[in-house]
């Protein structure tokens, strides 16, 4: 789930991730590259000559073959659950099984139906939360099959586990970082409606489409007016690059979530992950942690971009993966 690298918020147009490394490589008296004058990818190389690439947030730290499973997300849960790892309950779609006028197949029925609604539809293979559709109904169901295979080879129908969602950070067996995770909210005054409320967001996509279904999922409209202290997510998702928000946690994580993300990474064979957890509401001493998904280049830019805190906490974590990366 690599994201996309946005400019800073500073003066400089170069993407954080650069900016960052640059200061690294000054401090170590290596030689970086760009690949671009926004800095979205680049070489980084050592005192010898040795070599290190970067694009975004893929640094050259994980195998290649370990990446691409944890990109694939049915690949991953196959993975995981292999491992003794909870997964949510998931059906592989392949987006050709859905032309035009294509109805829900008997196996999307069943697996709906033994689920419950709602439940997710996203692409096997997205990033960043986009095109991740939460659906109600056989109707909303079907729609979000239809309207995503125009845009991916590959879609999953997936169990909605309701929760905590976390991301926990794991480099070569340790917990660099871990932060709680909110969706995109409004929160009402008694007077404006949703739509005004919405205009507050400045880092949400206003156009989204799937902001009419979200709210329409809480008996809400865009005309709602909420009541003082009503809260309205926006979107089905957390991520951060989507407008949501994070909370940082690392150092209250128990030992079961520390356990959990170390053997997800594990699983997978990868140095440097993020784990997407969520603790179902409902957890007790015998209800693991989900692990809903695993992205091998976790972007903390967004992060960064909250507040002093969460800026200094994403700048030591990649100055703790530049380290490993860069042990000539």
């Amino acid at each position: 789930m690599d994201e996309k690298l946005a400019k800073s918020a500073g003066s400089s147009d170069q993407a954080i991730v650069f900016q960052l490394l640059e200061t690294y490589c000054a401090e170590k008296g290596l030689r970086l590259t760009a690949g671009d004058p926004y800095g979205h990818a680049g070489l980084i190389e050592g005192p010898s000559g040795e070599k290190r690439f970067f694009k975004g947030c893929r640094f050259d730290i994980n195998s290649y073959g370990a990446a691409e499973i944890a990109k694939d997300k049915a690949y991953a849960c196959r993975f995981l659950e292999r491992a003794g790892l909870a997964t949510p309950a998931s059906l592989f779609v392949p987006a050709e099984s859905f032309g035009a006028g294509a109805e829900l197949s008997v196996d999307v029925h069943r697996f709906a139906d033994a689920t419950g609604y709602p439940v997710f539809v996203k692409p096997n293979e997205g990033q960043e939360g986009r095109d991740v559709v939460k659906a109600a109904t056989s109707g909303e169901l079907l729609t979000a099959l239809q309207e995503l295979s125009t845009r991916h080879p590959a879609l999953l129908v997936q169990e909605a586990v309701p929760g905590t969602d976390l991301r926990v950070l794991v480099l070569d067996g340790e917990i660099l970082l871990a932060f709680e995770r909110f969706k995109p909210a409004v929160t009402g005054d008694g007077s404006r409606s949703v739509a005004d409320l919405i205009n507050d967001q400045t880092k949400l996509d206003k156009s989204d489409p799937r902001i009419p279904v979200e709210l329409a999922q809480q008996g809400l409209t865009l005309d709602t007016v909420p009541e003082i202290g009503q809260t309205a997510s926006l979107l089905p998702v957390c991520n951060l690059s989507s407008g949501g928000t994070a909370h940082l946690i690392t150092n209250s994580l128990t030992p079961e979530l520390v356990s959990t993300a170390l053997r997800a990474a594990e699983a997978l064979h990868l140095r440097y992950a993020g784990i997407d957890l969520i603790v179902p509401d409902e957890h007790s001493g015998d209800k693991a942690a989900v692990v809903l998904e695993i992205n091998a280049a976790p972007g903390l830019s967004n992060l960064h971009r909250q507040g002093q805190v969460e800026a200094e906490a994403a700048t030591s974590t990649y100055r703790k993966v530049f380290e490993a990366m860069l042990t000539f």
